[in-house]
């Protein structure tokens, strides 16, 4: 049997699944609106759907054998490299001897210690008030929006975890979906996207980056930026490297905006060819009136409510505790006692002009995005520009509200970023990719650290954020010059 007999099949499959979803409300037990099960079994329609859209676009002529699969499958495995291996055997212990018995205790509460970072009970904080709200809507018709401003879609897709009640199993599932997107998201996709040499360095971000802060406060509020950023991510590497599955990946794209808002940002990195300008103006229209429509999905009177929501929230964001990495939490900090760094007279001035220091901030992230846009678009390379990608990361850390978890997504970027630095040519160059290799990976690792075992002023990670930001901008310039004067060099000179 062909892959695009399989496809056809998967698609029948799909679109009946949807419709016998949308029809369940006119049978004899059936309930009035859509339902929790409705909806899971639409969620697992629509992945039948992508899935034969996919195996269609494949060769037609392909053929699928079982057997043969199950063959190639076991020779892949056993000639996996003993690196495979030990990682393997690292994870075992991390979920057994780490993960186990912090997280997933009988307390309901992170068992580490001492203050090491600011938990709650029950633990998962955030995906309770998550299904508390998606509770209110699905039984009572409550509004979801009162002091949380995801998108409404949001709700929607996580409606099935109402089919279970039993919030600690909830829980406990939700960890390990997290732990395996990380997996996928810091290790198997960015092994697809960088060469050989860079592995050893893949492997130090991917390690360091599970016994990081970042990683154990997402996990400890019951937060899903992993989760969202692997959407984003795996669509940009669709985009790029499966040109004929770039509807997929657009879908990928949407989703992740739908459930946080902040992934809009890469919206730069969906670009193959700066040039063609009438089909990139296109594609970002079409990804934004999509997204727009999805915005409806739970009705008028709910979008209205999320526009007044986040309206709120940026006008008077809140939440200035030193775990808020934003621009705005930072300044809130500057001016709430100057990081213990600051003399009265430059804390006071910061009050009297923290709006224009925030603005000045903004604009600065701003000169930054437009340069690695502008070198991206110079060097007319048909691949993902890993230094656009960390750029619009660090735009997505410091431009809204920010907590400490939504570091546990900064590893991927930062190790595609550290994987693709290439050796210069001038050995000026070199030394000065030395020294800001060096200085990077300070800044990188210093996030890892909870921000109460670090010295005070670094307390808010945004100063370490912002350090990222400028280094990798000169780096990405210096590597622009380095490259532009060997084509120089390499051109033949004239009699």
């Amino acid at each position: 049997m062909n892959s695009h007999k399989i496809g056809t099949g998967l698609l029948v499959l799909g679109i009946f699944g949807i419709a016998v979803s949308l029809l369940a409300d006119f049978l004899p037990n059936g309930k009035p609106g859509i339902q929790s099960a409705q909806i899971l079994a639409m969620q697992i329609s629509i992945i039948l759907i992508v899935a034969g859209v996919w195996m269609r676009l494949a060769n037609p002529m392909e053929e699928v054998a079982p057997g043969k699969l199950f063959h190639d499958f076991v020779d892949r495995i056993i000639n996996l490299p003993p690196v495979v291996w030990v990682v393997i055997g690292f994870l075992i212990v991390y979920i057994l001897f780490f993960i186990s018995p912090i997280f997933l205790n009988d307390t309901l509460r992170m068992r580490y210690f001492l203050n090491y970072l600011p938990d709650r009970y029950p633990i998962g904080d955030d995906l309770i008030a998550v299904v508390d709200l998606m509770k209110g809507w699905f039984f009572d018709q409550r509004s979801p929006y009162t002091i949380i401003f995801y998108p409404p879609f949001t709700f929607v897709f996580f409606a099935p975890l109402l089919l279970l009640d039993d919030y600690p199993l909830v829980y406990k599932l939700f960890t390990f979906f997290n732990l395996t997107c990380y997996f996928f998201l810091t290790l198997l996709l960015p092994i697809k996207m960088i060469q050989k040499p860079g592995i050893p360095t893949l492997m130090l971000v991917f390690v360091t980056g599970l016994l990081s802060y970042g990683l154990q406060f997402e996990l400890e509020r019951g937060q899903f930026n992993v989760f969202t950023f692997l959407l984003c991510l795996w669509a940009v590497y669709i985009f790029h490297h499966h040109k004929s599955h770039r509807m997929i990946a657009y879908l990928l794209f949407s989703i992740s905006i739908q459930l946080k808002l902040y992934p809009a940002i890469f919206m730069v990195m969906f670009v193959d060819d700066w040039k063609d300008w009438k089909n990139n103006i296109l594609r970002f229209l079409g990804i934004g009136v999509f997204n727009l429509l999805l915005l409806f999905v739970m009705g008028y009177q709910i979008f209205l409510d999320f526009i007044r929501s986040v309206s709120t929230q940026l006008a008077s964001p809140g939440w200035s505790w030193n775990g808020n990495h934003s621009i705005r939490a930072f300044v809130a900090a500057l001016e709430r006692d100057g990081l213990n760094i600051l003399a009265p007279g430059s804390m006071e001035m910061i009050r009297q002009n923290s709006e224009l220091f925030s603005n000045l901030l903004l604009v600065i992230f701003l000169i930054t995005f437009a340069i690695a846009v502008i070198i991206s678009a110079l060097n007319k390379q048909a691949r993902i520009d890993t230094f656009l990608l960390l750029t619009c990361m660090i735009g997505a850390l410091i431009i809204p509200i920010s907590n400490d978890y939504k570091l546990s997504i900064l590893s991927a970027p930062i190790a595609l970023f550290l994987c693709s630095i290439p050796v210069m040519k001038n050995k000026g160059h070199q030394l000065l990719s030395i020294a800001l290799t060096l200085g990077i990976s300070i800044a990188y690792f210093s996030t890892l650290i909870p921000f109460k075992y670090k010295p005070y002023f670094l307390n808010n990670t945004f100063p370490l954020l912002f350090a990222i930001l400028i280094l990798s901008t000169i780096m990405n310039f210096i590597q622009f010059r380095d490259s532009k004067t060997e084509a120089i060099n390499q051109q033949p000179q004239e009699a």
